[in-house]
């Protein structure tokens, strides 16, 4: 399946809305370079998923051209709690078109997929964030908010989606994180990045088969912007970034801010490549593949 988590983050008095992924869709091999997330083109939300892209991707991007092509949806005028209905809507009516089913079967397999949903509410003047799965006893997808569903403390905002056991696992990593910084208590602002901090040691470890590759996060803003980050991440062939899963060519360009998984700076590439030359001209070496990125 996967691992895929959104969450508000608290930087002093500020907030913005996280999401991130790794890079793995498995069946039979691992393919360590494919992207979850997708940002949705009128800039203040993504939508991401977990599980069989079979199920998930004709979801995604039927959702996805259609807010291209309906321009209450894509110049905004629609706030994202009602996208979040039309979403709702599409995926059920989509599911009526599933045809040629095997010999007396009569309805189509249950879809082995989660979503995860959100973004700027200009309406409400807050982020929100939803997990979309389907519900057997009902027979329809459905959706619940942020902080519902796989709690990690009383009310912190977050919403997974994925393996059970990789949830588990990454719900566990965070409280262990907070209780470490003596932040898990009463009173006190909701994430950091500790989410994406428990993203990157369970990939690194490779306890779960089906969670691997790159971690991709993009952010939202208050502003109803969304950008995705470049990630530095160790690669196959001396690759050093990944941008949405994909490993970037050795000398490619990039506009994207880089995040540096340990010590979670986001930081313009060009800084990264300064830093990095003058650390190297420090210790004699020459300037490695990030450096030529």
């Amino acid at each position: 399946m996967t691992l895929s988590m959104a969450w508000i983050r608290t930087v002093g008095t500020q907030e913005e809305l996280l999401f991130a992924s790794d890079s793995r869709l498995s069946g039979g091999s691992d393919w360590d370079c494919c992207p979850k997330l997708m940002l949705l083109p009128r800039g203040d939300s993504v939508i991401g998923f977990a599980g069989s892209t079979l199920d998930a991707y004709p979801l995604m991007i039927q959702f996805r051209t259609w807010v291209e092509t309906h321009p209450g949806a894509l110049n905004r005028g629609l706030d994202i709690n009602k996208l979040k209905k039309r979403m709702r809507l599409m995926f059920n009516d989509m599911r009526l078109f599933i045809t040629d089913l095997p010999t007396g079967q009569k309805k189509p397999d249950p879809p082995e997929c989660e979503l995860i949903f959100g973004g700027w509410s200009w309406k409400t003047g807050s982020f929100r964030a939803w997990r979309f799965r389907y519900v057997p006893s009902s027979e329809i997808f459905d959706f619940e908010p942020v902080g519902m569903g796989v709690r990690v403390a009383r009310d912190h905002p977050i919403v997974f989606a994925g393996t059970r056991a990789a949830v588990d696992k990454a719900r566990d990593d965070i409280i262990a994180l907070l209780k470490s910084r003596n932040l898990f208590r009463l009173g006190m602002p909701y994430f950091d990045m500790e989410p994406f901090e428990a993203l990157r040691d369970i990939i690194r470890h490779g306890e779960f088969d089906d969670v691997g590759g790159p971690p991709q996060i993009v952010k939202v803003y208050k502003n109803g912007t969304s950008k995705p980050f470049a990630v530095r991440w160790g690669m196959p062939n001396g690759r050093e970034l990944s941008a949405l899963g994909r490993p970037l060519f050795e000398r490619e360009r990039t506009s994207l801010p880089v995040v540096d998984p340990d010590q979670i700076n986001f930081l313009p590439l060009k800084t990264v490549e300064k830093r990095l030359q003058r650390a190297q001209s420090r210790h004699g070496a020459e300037p490695d593949a990030l450096a030529n990125a």
